[in-house]
């Protein structure tokens, strides 16, 4: 009851909301690609791995999965603390694994771009890294469908020091996030008793997450046509879904999503 209380808390202190555009029959597995990455990833966590916002009467017959670095998981005692609250590694064992069940409806979420897009959050602005595409092949050789979520409001509730592309400081934390796995950054809130404090209390800013039409993925033969066809409708997807919610999330009309 009490981690119930603290979760609705913590939806209502941005607050959250989870804004479905169609149905999801369960009768097929899903790759969610949630965007953008963010901080904290707030929003996928309290959507997704919790009801705080009734994932499971939205969608009902999914069972929704997220996952995170795997490199959290190789430390002890956290590891048992994600693993209780559902996350499991994002590696391609445990992606084979759970899409491989028997049972029907299960929903990937998957933080596509990764943690270098967290070096991108700027208020206001909306730029997201989608090089990658391994998503693509995972649902090829799963058949499942691919799903575009994307969270407004997810960028705001920090503030972000970015360096120049090419400066020392930039290199630092590309190199630090090749090898660690993760990108360091310098960021900050507001503090805990007075709101124009700065401190690490994220701002309390709403986010609104939209859950996208599912692009249906057949299982097939993986080839380099079959990946640059399919994540390309992604991104097409992904720029419809953004246009069409974004004055209703309060960004203004002249703001275009960047996708590099």
């Amino acid at each position: 009851m009490g981690e119930e209380l603290d979760l609705l808390e913590t939806r209502d202190y941005f607050p959250i909301k989870l804004v479905k555009t169609v149905e999801l029959p369960p009768d097929r597995n899903y790759v969610f690609g949630a965007h953008p990455h963010g901080i904290m990833c707030i929003r996928t966590f309290c959507n997704f791995s919790t009801e705080a916002n009734s994932f499971s009467q939205q969608f009902p017959g999914l069972l929704s999965k997220l996952v995170s670095l795997v490199g959290l998981f190789c430390l002890p005692i956290y590891r048992d603390y994600l693993l209780s609250l559902g996350l499991c590694p994002v590696s391609c064992q445990s992606l084979d694994f759970i899409l491989s069940q028997p049972q029907l409806g299960q929903a990937m979420v998957i933080l596509i771009a990764g943690a270098h897009e967290s070096l991108c959050m700027i208020p206001g602005e909306h730029h997201l890294i989608l090089r990658n595409r391994s998503f693509v092949r995972l649902a090829l050789r799963h058949g499942a469908s691919v799903v575009p979520v994307y969270s407004f409001g997810e960028n705001d509730v920090y503030r972000l020091k970015t360096f120049a592309t090419h400066s020392w400081q930039c290199l630092c934390q590309t190199t630090f996030k090749n090898v660690m796995g993760f990108a360091p950054c310098i960021f900050w809130g507001r503090s805990l008793f007075w709101a124009n404090s700065w401190g690490l209390l994220p701002f309390s800013v709403p986010i609104t997450t939209v859950v996208g039409r599912p692009i249906q993925v057949p299982s097939a033969s993986i080839t380099d046509k079959e990946i640059d066809h399919y994540h390309m409708l992604y991104l097409r997807a992904l720029e419809q879904l953004f246009g069409e919610h974004k004055e209703s999330c309060g960004v203004p009309p002249s703001i275009h999503l960047i996708i590099t």
